[in-house]
């Protein structure tokens, strides 16, 4: 069973063959999407009162509980472009509205969760998410830059807190002022953390644990058409098969490393939640053994 936070938002994405309009997104959306695939999974957010009944539904019609979910407002909106090769996206608007005085607030028989995932929100609130919680087994949290920039101090303490942290290669590099993200990982560890997992897009992931360094490239996709929510796709695969494999050996890690880039690729093949949406869990199995093989057949996983 996982808890988790993280944002909920409408979504409009502009690439330059198609634009979405007020689509489904935010971290919390995609990485509870993906992690259901998994395990059970509990969600605590905030949505306005204009948020369509149909989005409402879908996480509801995947299982997903939406009793930590609050409405009031309006939903927190992000408008952003991509470029042509998806590498780059510019912001044209963002409205916190209800995000911007969100305070978790976990429901009492939710506090026994053994593990807990603290999405992209202010590291005060991750932080006071993870203080509801009675003894996880397994504390995992995201942040993005803004708060590496903007909100250092909290966000230390709730690095402090956690048992992993996942962080793409800027971030890493940017929090831990190394370029070498092996040095980025080792900064990263001694301030608590037992996991440091690096996402790197297209060229891979990192994951830092002890001793251990695990190294895995991206599943390469046909046509990547929308990169928007991979790297939180890529969480929920990875948490979700930890959850459901019940520990955190090396080999639970390496298969759920898989996990995470199988997830993360079939995210970016359609624009939003849209291709999680219509996922089947023989096509995730599928495309892991596939991945897998690759791995082996290379000699890295």
């Amino acid at each position: 069973m996982i808890t988790c936070t993280g944002s909920i938002a409408l979504d409009t994405t502009r690439t330059r063959e198609q634009t979405i309009e007020r689509a489904l997104g935010g971290a919390a959306a995609f990485f509870s999407y993906s992690a259901s695939f998994f395990s059970p999974t509990r969600l605590v957010a905030v949505v306005g009162d204009d948020f369509p009944q149909a989005h409402w539904n879908l996480l509801k019609g995947k299982g997903i509980d939406l009793k930590g979910v609050e409405r009031r407002g309006k939903t927190f909106f992000i408008d952003w472009n991509y470029s042509a090769d998806g590498r780059e996206r510019t912001t044209n608007c963002i409205e916190l509205n209800c995000l911007a005085d969100f305070k978790p607030s976990v429901p009492e028989e939710w506090r026994d969760s053994e593990i807990v995932y603290l999405g992209t929100i202010p590291p005060s609130q991750q932080l006071k998410m993870l203080d509801q919680m009675r003894a996880p087994k397994l504390a995992l949290m995201d942040t993005i830059e803004y708060y590496i920039e903007n909100d250092l101090s909290n966000l230390k303490k709730t690095i402090a807190a956690v048992d992993a942290v996942l962080v793409n290669d800027g971030e890493a590099r940017k929090y831990s002022r190394q370029t070498e993200l092996r040095k980025a990982a080792e900064a990263i560890l001694d301030q608590g953390p037992r996991m440091v997992l690096i996402k790197k897009g297209s060229d891979g992931c990192e994951l830092h644990y002890w001793d251990e360094t695990i190294s895995v490239p991206a599943f390469v996709v046909q046509k990547a058409v929308d990169p928007t929510g991979a790297g939180d796709s890529f969480a929920g695969g990875f948490v979700g098969h930890l959850a459901r494999a019940g520990n955190t050996d090396l080999e639970t890690l390496k298969e759920a490393l898989a996990y995470g880039s199988v997830m993360g690729s079939f995210a970016v093949e359609d624009f939003g939640l849209n291709k999680l949406v219509s996922l089947t869990p023989h096509e995730i199995e599928t495309r892991f053994k596939t991945y897998s093989e690759l791995l082996n057949s290379e000699r890295e996983f």
